[in-house]
């Protein structure tokens, strides 16, 4: 058990005025008790702290839940809401975001005490990791890059996306990925203007880009990397169109820093773009944070709230999309630092010609 998380957990509850939280989502029940299993519910208050699971996973919880309370629960919502009632609780902080209207209602009719949507208390004290979340982080970037090292020579014309994209799986898998916490994309030629378009059928072909959006997740950490390719030489515009989204990806990096606002490091990516007439082709933030999910707190976006702190890991990514002709991302992930910020993901991101 993390007692530094559950302390924070605490400190929360008692600024919003709640006596108690449930957890229910899968990143949430890990970060708070280290439990790993399919299906379960996290209820702490000051006083206790239980694990509610199935029993598929009752010997994994009691095995992974240091410090917490396992209770065997076969009826959901009926025994959580039977835990919060035992605790004398009234008001009941939860996931909003993860818990289903559905689910929401019987629990609120069962427990009758009064649910608090609390989604950003969790978010915020996971958006600053530890060290040795980091640490994970880092790991993981190093195990997908060996894999993409992997791939980088049986990458050629007639090779069909689907193939590369389950190429690719397989490599990170065998370097040593717990899983690839996302579909892996890989998008060529046209299909480039997708930014999260599916692999398909089509073959690559000579002087065609190929953007790949790749990760790993290793004990239960994620990382997230973007590598746009060319096969063959690049002409003027592919090139000038690369080097804006490059020079983008460059300078919102160099801006990131203790106190800086996450939409001035988006503005800054962003006008590189439109400089470069670039601009109404960049469809979506310049970021997100990485953790136990792909995407999670914070945005780096026009709309994302909040500035950086030292200890807060995101992906910075800026990209062009242009229909009819291809696009153009380029990713990494960075932690913020003291005094500004370092890279977690290490492929240099000079154009490769394949």
């Amino acid at each position: 058990m993390n007692s530094a998380r559950i302390n924070r957990l605490y400190d929360r509850l008692n600024k919003e005025g709640i006596e108690a939280f449930l957890f229910t989502s899968p990143e949430n029940l890990r970060y708070v008790c280290g439990f790993t299993g399919g299906e379960g519910a996290v209820f702490i208050t000051p006083k206790q702290k239980l694990v509610l699971t199935d029993s598929r996973y009752v010997l994994q919880a009691e095995r992974e839940a240091e410090g917490f309370r396992v209770l065997e629960s076969n009826r959901r919502w009926e025994d959580v809401a039977s835990a919060i009632k035992d605790s004398g609780v009234k008001r009941v902080g939860f996931e909003s975001y993860h818990l289903t209207h559905e689910s929401y209602v019987e629990l609120r009719r069962r427990s009758k005490v009064a649910l608090i949507p609390a989604p950003m208390s969790i978010k915020e004290i996971r958006a600053i990791k530890e060290k040795e979340e980091i640490s994970c982080m880092r790991k993981a970037a190093r195990i997908a890059e060996r894999g993409f090292t992997q791939l980088i020579p049986q990458i050629t014309v007639k090779h069909r996306e689907k193939e590369l994209a389950l190429t690719l799986e397989y490599h990170i898998r065998k370097a040593g990925a717990d899983r690839t916490p996302f579909e892996i994309i890989v998008v060529s030629g046209k299909r480039g203007a997708h930014p999260h378009g599916t692999p398909s059928g089509k073959e690559i072909k000579k002087g065609e880009f190929v953007t790949i959006d790749f990760g790993a997740a290793y004990q239960g950490y994620c990382a997230d990397e973007t590598c746009t390719l060319i096969v063959g030489s690049p002409t003027l515009q592919q090139k000038r169109v690369y080097d804006a989204v490059k020079e983008a990806h460059d300078q919102a990096i160099a801006a990131v820093a203790p106190g800086v606002k996450f939409t001035e490091i988006d503005a800054i990516a962003r006008t590189v773009l439109e400089r470069a007439g670039l601009g109404k082709y960049f469809r979506h933030g310049t970021g997100h944070g990485v953790g136990l999910a792909v995407h999670e707190a914070p945005s780096i976006s026009p709309r994302g709230e909040g500035e950086a702190e030292a200890g807060m890991v995101f992906t910075i990514e800026p990209g062009v999309y242009v229909p009819g002709w291809g696009g153009v991302r380029i990713e990494d992930m960075v932690e913020v630092t003291r005094h500004g910020c370092e890279l977690i993901t290490g492929i240099p991101k000079e154009l490769q010609i394949i």
